[in-house]
């Protein structure tokens, strides 16, 4: 049996989100007032409907990301990194091949595509039929900072891609573009430097977690366990956590409880993949990438 374990590259925790938006398009606020709202962060994409909005003014988040959200009135998409050259002849219009064609363009521009808010039921949403159809994307938004779980919240649809035998990482964005939506969700990303390259190398390497306000300090894998070391100090270890591994079609491995420092699972062989999912009392949560158990 062999587990392929994302997470094993070391270099430094670095916070981001690739999806918000300004006045550019529908935000409320302006280019260098978003920069303050996200003032802490170490990289940030600003992702305005269907235009790539130039990164300019002061600011003093160290990374930032080129981004554009592909907004048909059908479903929509995010690209990082996408070429200057996208624009021309651009349309937001939602067929399989349109939408292919712009997931190539950013892909072989170095960038990536992830398939956001596939659960917004009441609009813009993904038929998982579709998700299957398209390709060379890199992941599906999963939880969006919007912040209502009956349309925000997408692990099903990401357990179904799963379990279809694709290969795809789960993102957290704000999507924000009202006061209050700000540093709702986002991603940590272990890269080696804080540059474009070393973040989207490790992006597509999967070396990243989702993160609502608590976390991981590493994910392991000894022999045939695979180990989550959980965020660990003084105060958070004296707080109560839960703890879930998942496998293939979203079937509960195993639960663990208590005031842990640590979680382990053992791999039987069958389970195509393990995510772990971890909450925190009062709320806070973190969402693993799959690790891929192959026997």
């Amino acid at each position: 049996m062999n587990i392929l374990n994302p997470y094993q590259l070391t270099g430094q925790w670095l916070r981001g989100s690739f999806h918000n938006h300004t006045t550019n398009s529908d935000g409320w606020f302006p280019l260098e007032t978003v920069y303050k709202m996200y003032a802490e962060y170490d990289f940030l994409g600003i992702s305005d409907h269907d235009k790539i909005t130039d990164h300019r003014g002061n600011r003093t988040i160290k990374t930032v990301f080129d981004a554009i959200e592909v907004s048909s009135k059908q479903t929509h998409m995010l690209l990082v990194n996408p070429p200057r050259d996208l624009m021309e002849n651009y349309s937001n219009a939602f067929t399989i091949e349109n939408y292919q064609r712009h997931v190539d363009r950013a892909v072989d521009n170095g960038g990536f595509a992830v398939l956001v808010h596939p659960n917004r039921y009441f609009s813009n949403f993904w038929e998982l039929e579709d998700m299957l159809k398209l390709e060379r994307y890199i992941g599906i938004e999963v939880y969006n900072g919007d912040g209502n779980p009956e349309y925000d919240i997408a692990f099903d649809k990401w357990d179904a891609v799963l379990s279809s035998g694709r290969k795809v990482w789960g993102f957290g964005n704000d999507d924000s573009h009202v006061y209050g939506q700000e540093k709702r969700a986002w991603n940590m990303v272990m890269a080696s430097e804080n540059t474009p390259e070393a973040i989207i190398e490790a992006i597509k390497d999967g070396n990243f977690y989702v993160s609502t306000g608590y976390g991981f300090d590493a994910i392991r894998v000894e022999g045939d366990t695979v180990v989550a070391d959980l965020r660990s100090n003084d105060l958070l270890d004296k707080m109560y956590k839960y703890v879930t591994f998942f496998g293939k079609n979203g079937e509960v491995l195993q639960e663990s409880s208590g005031r842990i420092k640590q979680a382990k699972y053992e791999c039987k062989g069958d389970e195509g993949y393990v995510r772990i999912a971890v909450y925190l009392e009062g709320g806070y949560s973190a969402f693993s990438q799959p690790l891929f158990v192959v026997k």
